[in-house]
C-alpha cells in the first residue's frame, strides 16, 4: 500500500451492492508473502445495474461467473453486459412431475406406477440499454442471432445466488420464443426482451467448485502470567509461566452439499501453524477427524509462513460412503510433500448433507495467523 506497517486500506471504486474477489498479501524487506486465499466480500447498498452496464458496448462479452449473470450463445446478461436481466422464471423452481399418464407412455415406453421428472422450462426477461438507434441495431442484432431456434441444445450458464447453492451452473436447452415490445421504452433505447427456453432434462448442473472460508481470529492473545496490580498480594514461586499465547482459533464453516450427487471434499490451510486437524460434525455428532497434531516421535509437525497442506477425502459416488484421504504439504519452494496422517477417520459431503468443519491445532503460533478454506463439488440440481 505504499508505506510501513499497514493493516487496511480503502478502494472507493466499487459499485454498491456489488460482489468482489478479494486476495491480499504482505511484505517487507526480506520480501512478499504468498498470496492469500480468496475471499468474497460485497459492498453495502443497492447495486444499479444501468451504472454497472458499459454503455456502446457489446453484449458478446466472455461469461466470467459474476453473480447476478446469465450467458447464452455468447451473449452475456447481467454485469457488464448493456443487457439487464429483469426476471427470470423456472431455475429456482422444481419442474412438473409426470405421473404415469398416456402421454408419458409414448414418450419413452415406461410403465405407470411411477412418478417422472420431466423437462424445464425458463422464461427470461432482460433489457437492453443502447445510447442511441445505432447502438440499438447493434444490440439487437446480437440478441436476434443468439436467442434464436436450434435443432442442437445449447447450455444456459448463470451465477445466481440460491440458485444451485450460488455455483456456477448450467441447464441444456434450446430457445423456443423471442418477444420484444415495440412500445414507449422501445422508443426510448430501452427495449424489454422476453424468452423462452425449453431443456428436454431437468437438471441443473453445477460447473464449479463451492468453497467456504475458515476465518480465524486475527486478535494476538498475550499469554504467559499476569501480575496483580496490588504489590503487596505477592507472588508464590516456582513461578509457572504457560506458552497460552497466540492467534485465536477458527471459526467453524458449514458445508451443504444440496444437490443430487454425492461430493469429494478439499480443505486447504496456509502455515503458519503447529500440527493440524480437521474435524466434522453433522447434527452435532462427529462424523471424521483426519490430520496429524505431531509425528510419531512427539516432535513438533510444524508448517511455516508461505507453506500450505492440503486435506483430501474422496467418496464412493454410488453408495455415499468416504472411502479415502490424503494429505499433501506444500513447501516455500511448492514442492510435494506426502505426509502420512496420524487421525485417519475420513469424511466427505454427502447428497443432502450439512456438515460442520472445524479445525484444532496443536500449540498456539506466535509468528502469523493461519487461513484456510474448505472446498466441495455438487453435481446436478433439480
Amino acid at each position: 500500500m505504499g508505506s510501513d506497517n499497514i493493516s487496511s486500506g480503502s478502494n472507493r471504486e466499487l459499485g454498491a451492492g456489488s460482489s468482489y474477489l478479494i486476495q491480499v498479501r504482505a511484505g517487507n524487506e526480506r520480501g512478499w508473502s504468498a498470496w492469500s486465499d480468496q475471499f468474497r466480500i460485497k459492498t453495502k447498498g443497492v447495486a444499479n445495474p444501468a451504472a454497472q452496464a458499459q454503455l456502446g458496448s457489446s453484449a458478446r462479452q466472455e461469461f466470467a461467473g459474476c453473480p447476478w449473470t446469465l450467458s447464452y450463445g455468447g451473449v452475456l446478461l447481467g454485469g457488464s453486459s448493456p443487457l439487464i436481466p429483469v426476471e427470470v422464471d423456472g431455475l429456482a423452481s422444481m419442474p412438473d412431475v409426470k405421473d404415469s399418464d398416456l402421454e408419458l407412455i409414448q414418450y419413452d415406453g415406461l410403465l405407470p406406477g411411477r412418478d417422472y421428472t420431466r423437462g424445464r422450462s425458463v422464461t427470461m426477461s432482460f433489457r437492453a440499454l443502447a445510447d442511441n438507434s445505432e447502438h440499438l441495431d447493434l444490440l439487437m442484432g446480437e440478441v436476434s442471432s443468439a436467442f434464436t431456434h436450434s435443432r442442437e441444445e445449447k447450455p444456459l450458464e448463470f451465477c445466481i445466488p440460491g440458485v444451485a447453492q450460488g455455483a456456477v451452473a448450467k441447464v441444456m436447452g434450446r430457445m423456443r420464443k423471442r418477444s420484444v415490445r415495440i412500445d414507449r421504452a422501445y422508443g426510448a433505447m430501452s427495449p424489454v426482451v422476453d424468452v423462452q427456453f425449453e431443456a428436454t432434462q431437468p437438471w441443473i448442473t453445477a460447473t464449479d467448485s463451492l468453497s467456504r472460508r475458515l476465518a480465524v481470529n486475527s486478535t494476538y492473545k498475550v499469554g504467559g502470567v499476569h501480575f496483580p496490580d496490588d504489590p503487596e498480594m505477592g507472588v508464590t514461586f516456582p513461578l509457572f509461566i504457560p506458552a497460552n499465547g497466540g492467534f485465536g482459533g477458527f471459526t467453524p464453516a458449514w458445508v451443504t452439499n444440496g444437490s443430487l450427487d454425492h461430493s469429494d471434499l478439499k480443505v486447504v490451510v496456509h502455515g503458519p501453524f503447529n500440527g493440524m486437524v480437521i474435524n466434522a460434525k453433522e447434527n452435532s455428532r462427529p462424523i471424521g477427524r483426519f490430520g496429524r497434531l505431531k509425528w510419531d516421535d512427539d516432535t513438533s509437525y510444524l508448517v511455516g509462513v508461505g507453506e500450505r497442506v492440503e486435506f483430501e477425502m474422496k467418496i464412493d459416488k454410488a453408495t455415499g460412503k468416504p472411502t479415502t484421504g490424503t494429505m499433501t504439504r506444500f513447501n516455500t519452494a511448492g514442492e510435494e510433500i506426502i505426509d502420512p496422517p496420524q487421525f485417519t477417520q475420513v469424511f466427505a459431503a454427502p447428497s443432502g448433507s450439512t456438515i460442520e468443519v472445524s479445525i484444532e491445532v496443536f500449540k498456539p503460533v506466535h509468528d502469523g495467523a493461519p487461513s484456510g478454506y474448505v472446498e466441495w463439488y455438487p453435481g446436478r440440481f433439480v
